[in-house]
């Protein structure tokens, strides 16, 4: 039976981004290809978990968790703290195992993964997926980025950056492609994937850029995708920052994001992803923010302003995994794993 529903999955992957999508099904693969958008495995079950606090998780830390433990006296729900290993253990995903979990009725493996840019935030856990999933497509703008163990972070494993660079320079059997705007191929047309950033002349006006700073800025490489789904679209902009923003409304205008109706928040819901014309042309349904920091980059107060009263903004630092569905053309439904939250936060 052809599967024809939109799925997307918004992982709660601490600081960083995993996105999984399910798309509906065709003449080439009835029950839909997968895409996994951005991967971050190293918060599961790693030992400085035991001693640091997760990133960003502090301001949370400061209120109890909704109905944790049970009076045995009373057989009332009480409120209590949590630790970041709790947390960790209780509520994070590891993009392996919730794959596992959720898609096991997909019988093949992953059809692309997309990097959005090539911050270790979005690429950790690369490697395992190849290992333990596999993928066939592999998706990646023309960057020009190098590391080497002076911009190294430990807690991130260099097999997977190896595996990046395999990638790239075409040592391995995955398709590489490097897409750019506007361009469409048969199987991502399928998909209904748009391209909406970034362009050739984009790629390689930042790689002279940043071939004269000191300090290279890569977020800016970031795809912005759109996922259409009917009458219904969903935007993954990655870490997109104000200039991308600026080109997307310049070339396009704000018609193309009239239609959007989920938004994952970019860079993490930070005040450098947010863009007050973008976000107003879209009005979306849901905001959703993968992590989102608690300090004075928090956009949440921006993203309130420039949306409808009707407008849900969803973290998955508070809800865990969100779920976008789309089931017919013009509906999208959105679940949360944890409905009602995870911390009693003020005013919520």
């Amino acid at each position: 039976m052809l599967y024809n529903h939109l799925q997307v999955h918004f992982l709660n992957v601490d600081h960083g981004d995993c996105t999984i999508v399910r798309h509906p099904g065709d003449q080439h693969r009835d029950e839909g290809r997968i895409s996994v958008i951005d991967i971050n495995d190293w918060p599961e079950q790693k030992d400085y978990v035991e001693e640091d606090d997760i990133d960003s998780l502090e301001y949370y830390l400061q209120f109890p968790v909704k109905d944790r433990q049970q009076s045995r006296s009373t057989g009332i729900r009480q409120k209590s703290q949590i630790s970041p290993k709790e947390y960790a253990q209780e509520y994070l995903n590891d993009p392996i195992g919730y794959y596992n979990e959720n898609f096991d009725e997909v019988r093949h493996k992953v059809w692309r993964f997309i990097a959005t840019h090539p911050d270790m935030d979005h690429l950790s856990g690369l490697n395992r997926l190849d290992e333990e999933i596999g993928f066939s497509v592999f998706w990646d703008t023309d960057h020009n980025r190098e590391r080497d163990g002076d911009d190294w972070y430990e807690v991130y494993e260099w097999a997977d950056w190896e595996l990046y660079k395999d990638i790239r320079e075409g040592k391995t059997d995955h398709d590489n492609i490097q897409p750019t705007r506007g361009q469409q191929k048969k199987y991502w047309e399928h998909d209904n994937i748009e391209i909406l950033h970034p362009s050739p002349e984009f790629v390689r006006e930042l790689n002279e850029q940043n071939g004269n700073r000191k300090e290279p800025e890569y977020n800016d490489y970031s795809y912005v995708l759109k996922i259409q789904h009917g009458s219904r679209s969903i935007l993954l902009p990655g870490d997109a920052e104000e200039e991308v923003w600026d080109e997307i409304l310049e070339y396009w205008g704000p018609e193309v994001l009239k239609d959007v109706h989920v938004l994952k928040a970019a860079h993490h819901g930070r005040k450098d992803g947010f863009h007050r014309e973008a976000v107003e042309a879209m009005d979306p349904d849901y905001v959703i923010v993968s992590v989102g920091e608690k300090d004075d980059q928090d956009a949440y107060d921006n993203y309130r302003s420039a949306c409808s009263n009707e407008t849900e903004i969803l973290s998955t630092r508070q809800y865990g995994r969100i779920k976008a569905i789309c089931t017919r053309p013009n509906s999208i439904i959105v679940d949360k794993a944890v409905p009602d939250g995870i911390f009693d936060l003020p005013n919520s």
